[in-house]
């Protein structure tokens, strides 16, 4: 079993941008049950599936033509969780830690 070494807060609108954008089977049996809840719900995914996260929604934006401002972010966040390890929302959302 891979080791889950990252804990990644995930609101909505996040889960369903990965839902519609990335092909990692480990992520999408954690994130398809959650697809109906409004809150902020948390998945578990090593380094592996994070690289390929990152690598799903950047080829979204380049390749695929995603303009969506959602997927932006939310590419920009996940790369700040492999440089930081920090999945929590506030470590992202916190303007005094990107100045």
């Amino acid at each position: 079993m891979p080791k889950r070494e990252f804990k990644i807060e995930l609101l909505p609108h996040e889960r369903k941008a990965l839902l519609k954008w990335n092909y990692t089977v480990e992520v999408r049996s954690q994130l398809e049950p959650l697809a109906s809840s409004r809150g902020v719900e948390t998945i578990a995914i090593g380094r592996v599936d994070l690289n390929w996260l990152v690598s799903d929604l950047n080829h979204a934006i380049v390749k695929r033509g995603c303009r969506d401002e959602d997927v932006f972010e939310l590419s920009e966040r996940l790369e700040y969780v492999q440089d930081t390890g920090n999945g929590k929302l506030h470590a992202w959302h916190c303007p005094i830690l990107h100045s």
